[in-house]
């Protein structure tokens, strides 16, 4: 039996709508997880774990929402009902689809110092959600074997992130490790990194891919820090025409990350 609730000013309600805030998931140690696609991701991961489903039946976009339910409801998730009005409310969609979890941050911090696979990336610095969550979906849609995560400017665990991402932050492999710790399990991996800058000589589809081989991306605003610059094997750039200096960091790690899965599939 699942417990309705019917007034936004019920405790639990406002907590679900708190945890959009950094603040709230810091203090608490949970994170805020809406729709379907990105549960269903979650919960195929098995690296999540549940403390409650928040659904509302008038959202429902699809027919699947059921199954997912049950799902969580046999693995002894509470489930709690609510009205439109109030989902619309906590929700941080223009059209929610009708399903909001709260989960536990997992710990993503990488741990040993073997790595599996041959095909990385690092971003540096990361200071948006959408191109964060862009960059893994592609990744993913490309063949990463993992991503690793360097002094970033934001939460892994930002609605955005989730969202752009698709659920892909839950099903890649993804690390958050300093960027020195990177660059000494790389060397000791035999995995070549290529720092991309702009600054760079050496067009990226002239490289061979083929290696071993991790792609090292700055923010947006700053670029590589000079410790990546100097700490990588090699550099490359994607050649730019016109008056634009530079491209958008998801638009750049697609490039490369295709150009890869592209030499690697001849």
């Amino acid at each position: 039996m699942h417990q309705i609730l019917s007034s936004f000013s019920n405790e639990k309600v406002k907590y679900v709508s708190s945890l959009k805030e950094k603040k709230n998931r810091d203090k608490n140690n949970q994170f805020y997880l809406e729709g379907y696609r990105e549960i269903k991701k979650a919960i195929l991961s098995q690296k999540i774990k549940f403390h409650s489903l928040f659904i509302s039946y008038d959202c429902f976009l699809g027919t699947n929402e059921d199954s997912l339910i049950a799902e969580l409801e046999n693995n002894n998730v509470p489930i709690f009902e609510i009205p439109r009005k109030i989902f619309e409310k906590i929700s941080y969609r223009d059209r929610p689809d009708g399903l909001i979890a709260i989960c536990e941050v997992p710990d993503y911090e990488f741990k040993g110092d073997r790595l599996s696979g041959n095909f990385f990336a690092v971003i540096e610095g990361v200071e948006k959600p959408g191109n964060l969550g862009t960059i893994l979906r592609t990744a993913e849609g490309a063949g990463l074997d993992g991503i690793f995560i360097s002094d970033s400017r934001l939460d892994l665990f930002n609605p955005n992130v989730i969202r752009s991402s698709t659920g892909t932050l839950f099903t890649l492999p993804i690390y958050v490790i300093s960027i020195e710790n990177i660059f000494k399990i790389f060397k000791q991996n035999k995995i070549k990194s290529l720092a991309v800058t702009p600054e760079s000589k050496n067009i990226y589809h002239k490289e061979n891919l083929n290696d071993p081989i991790a792609f090292i991306f700055g923010s947006e605003q700053y670029g590589l820090t000079k410790y990546s610059k100097d700490n990588s094997d090699n550099s490359i750039s994607i050649p730019m025409k016109g008056e634009a200096d530079s491209l958008n960091l998801a638009m750049s790690a697609g490039i490369i990350f295709y150009e890869t899965l592209r030499q690697r599939s001849i």
